[in-house]
């Protein structure tokens, strides 16, 4: 016999006695609950409580710094964190964990400004791409791929070459350069909201087409956009304190981490506190936003974790 005859042949299955009939294992009770609701994961957990304390720091920075971030005490630079300074002082005598707690609000600002720019300038362009066409979406598509070979950064570097640094210029410029990223999803999006059935459905009752977009398709198309953006606040928040670091967005002595971070590069072999505090504060923001961003991401999609 060959190796697809045996494959083919059919298996001899042993019958259950009369008046028996298998039944599956039923799981135990705990068993099911612990199926029902996954246990919470230490690390999302310790991003949540960050991001709340985040939050804390932008509503009421006075309660948690009461400080002024602006004093300087020229007799207590370059103090070694303490109890009189937790994260020490800087080369001004400014204490250094107010000016952080201070500068939060200034740091999540420009990454929430810039990824609001990107959504929305994203989402107009990448609807306008799947709603015509072929002409038009071949010609915004190819605009896009040209875009978003380029880096974001180096499209904020040339958008601040144009219309010069500060905080409020930094916001267009890093949202300019993320608009093309979130236009290719959303036209991806469109594409797929569009042949679904209860859009056809809206088209065969006669709405008009301004409806269909706002009641149908546009809320469809946001939610994975939105998803997406939570990660993106975390990198629009990075690529700000570059360009500060680089001295082409929030000018000093504002508080901003990465204003901090350039002044503190100078001082780093008698000071290293100066840089590697606010980098830490920086680094954890990142990693907290993409962590709960990621979860949301895979509840959306109905994952489980």
């Amino acid at each position: 016999m060959s190796i697809t005859d045996r494959t083919l042949a059919p298996v001899a299955v042993q019958a259950a006695p009369t008046g028996t009939l298998p039944t599956p294992a039923e799981p135990r009770p705990h068993v099911r609950a612990a199926r029902r609701r996954p246990g919470l994961r230490p690390g999302l957990v310790l991003a949540s409580a960050f991001l709340l304390w985040l939050a804390a720091a932008v509503l009421v920075p006075g309660l948690l710094a009461p400080g002024d971030p602006y004093a300087v005490e020229p007799a207590r630079s370059f103090e070694a964190p303490g109890p009189q300074a937790w994260f020490g002082t800087d080369d001004s005598g400014a204490d250094a964990y107010t000016r952080i707690i201070h500068g939060t609000a200034t740091s999540l600002s420009i990454g929430l400004g810039a990824t609001a720019i990107g959504v929305v300038g994203g989402t107009a362009i990448g609807l306008l791409a799947g709603l015509n066409g072929r002409l038009v979406e071949a010609s915004v598509m190819r605009v896009l791929d040209v875009t978003l070979a380029i880096p974001e950064i180096l499209l904020a570097l040339v958008v601040i070459g144009i219309i010069g640094g500060g905080t409020g210029n930094a916001i267009l410029a890093i949202g300019a350069g993320s608009i093309a990223y979130y236009a290719r999803i959303t036209r991806a999006q469109t594409h797929l909201v569009r042949r679904s059935g209860y859009v056809e459905a809206a088209r065969t009752l006669g709405l008009p087409g301004w409806r269909i977009l706002l009641a149908h398709i546009l809320p469809k198309v946001l939610k994975p956009v939105l998803v997406l953006a939570t990660i993106g606040v975390g990198s629009a928040i990075g690529a700000g304190a570059s360009l500060s670091f680089l001295g082409l967005g929030t000018p000093p002595p504002a508080p901003e981490w990465g204003a901090m971070l350039s002044a503190g590069r100078n001082f780093i072999s008698n000071a290293p506190w100066l840089i590697t505090l606010p980098a830490a504060f920086l680094v954890a923001t990142v990693l907290s936003i993409t962590v709960v961003g990621r979860e949301l991401r895979r509840r959306s999609e109905g994952r489980l974790p």
